[in-house]
């Protein structure tokens, strides 16, 4: 709606209009004017207006005059064509439609634009005006200001879209977010299975390398018990020749090939699990049974040059939740460097020490420690580089990959030279917990 001042055509059109004014106050639709009628309308805080049934203003109070731009007196009597030719025929048909039903129509929201041009929003009720005999002669039209509320509302309802962009933004880039680390623990985790493949396939070589030098001391621990088998099975048999044999002989040389045989099946039992390739499998163990597993594998082979192999386990045995053969590989590795270090020292009685003790809170240690001529390097970082190696047959990947096992299963492993002579490796992993009274 555009409230101006009316178009004025010269004089006659003035003094037309100023007539029209008169005939409207003499045809008294309204009614004389009650004293103090138009103070009291001037006092109400919204726009009146008093309008008939072609449209004309009969009354208005100062404030609607005012926001025209117009005195009282310039706006009564004028048509609405006149004030606001835009929108007369719009409000107009919602003149005629209340004075046709004789409802009111209430609540209507509109924009005003006021003689200075500022925007205005004005809630509009219309409601029939009826004469001393009941009928309808026109409306009265009651308007209050709503700029405010509605600036608030657009102010609120723009504040809103931007927080619901916002919000679709973030939860865009969450979801992408989302969706990268998805992607990126999945990688995590095909990266984590191929090291662990790896370093299943690295564990499996240097144990087919350290049983290539134990070879000849496995055949030799199995010769034995099948040469025990063979020498029984021949004496028994020629006690059968001679007809010299009882049951009791016979059952106690019975117990002694199946015993022998026992042995022997032990040894290539052993045998196959160390040089089995197999994914890393954790389970709860006992380490001192993991230990000496290793121990008994180097055993013979260490005899057979006179080092005496020395296990000092504690009774208070620690258990672990580890992958056993990887963790008696690491120990295997442990011993046959003292074993080679030691062989490669001056000759004479040598011993390695292998220990378990508890180590701090929840922990366990295992040092494997010799009397041979100590680190070859001051530098223990060097013995733990891939590939570095004092030895003629060496790989250089007995230390690293022991380290990666240890490093795995949450441990650490270090390595020192004896103040005494000798060097000791050691390495710590944590222990599981014994239920309260075991």
């Amino acid at each position: 709606m555009r409230i101006g001042r009316g178009r004025h055509k010269g004089d006659d059109a003035r003094n037309h209009r100023r007539v029209g004014r008169h005939a409207v106050r003499e045809q008294n639709v309204l009614g004389p004017q009650p004293a103090g009628l138009q103070a009291l309308l001037d006092s109400v805080p919204a726009y009146i207006w008093y309008k008939d049934r072609e449209n004309r203003i009969l009354r208005v109070n100062r404030l609607a005059a005012e926001s025209m731009g117009l005195r009282v007196e310039d706006v009564e009597g004028r048509s609405t064509y006149d004030l606001y030719p835009d929108d007369a025929a719009k409000y107009h048909e919602d003149d005629l439609e209340v004075i046709r039903s004789g409802e009111p129509k209430l609540g209507i929201v509109e924009t005003l634009l006021t003689a200075p041009g500022e925007k205005r929003w004005i809630r509009t009720d219309k409601i029939p005006y009826r004469n001393a005999q009941g009928e309808i002669v026109g409306v009265i039209v009651f308007a209050v200001d709503v700029s405010e509320r509605m600036r608030s509302e657009e102010a609120l309802q723009r504040a809103h879209e931007e927080l619901q962009r916002s919000v679709d933004e973030r939860t865009r880039q969450l979801a992408a977010a989302v969706q990268i680390l998805n992607a990126e623990t999945a990688e995590r985790r095909r990266a984590e299975a191929r090291v662990d493949q790896q370093q299943a396939e690295l564990a499996h070589v240097l144990r087919l390398y350290t049983l290539e030098g134990m070879a000849a001391q496995l055949a030799h621990e199995i010769n034995q018990p099948l040469a025990a088998i063979v020498n029984f099975a021949s004496g028994l048999d020629r006690r059968l020749e001679n007809g010299a044999l009882d049951v009791d002989t016979v059952r106690r040389v019975v117990d002694r090939i199946n015993r022998e045989a026992l042995r022997a099946a032990a040894v290539v039992r052993r045998l196959r699990a160390s040089v089995r390739k197999d994914l890393p499998k954790r389970e709860i163990c006992d380490l001192a049974e993991v230990v000496r597993s290793a121990a008994s594998l180097i055993e013979a082979e260490a005899r057979a040059v006179g080092v005496a192999l020395h296990l000092d386990l504690d009774p208070c045995a620690q258990r672990v939740e580890v992958d056993c053969i990887q963790l008696e590989q690491v120990v295997l590795n442990l011993l046959r460097n003292a074993l080679d270090a030691i062989q490669g020292g001056p000759a004479g009685r040598h011993a390695i020490h292998l220990e378990m003790r508890p180590c701090g809170e929840n922990r366990v240690e295992v040092r494997v420690r010799d009397d041979g001529p100590g680190l070859p390097v001051d530098d223990m970082t060097m013995l733990l580089e891939p590939f570095f190696t004092t030895k003629a047959r060496g790989l250089g990947m007995g230390l690293p990959i022991s380290q990666r096992i240890v490093e795995a299963h949450g441990g650490t492993l270090h390595g020192s030279s004896n103040p005494e002579g000798g060097a000791t490796f050691a390495f710590t992993l944590p222990a599981v917990r014994r239920p309260s009274g075991a």
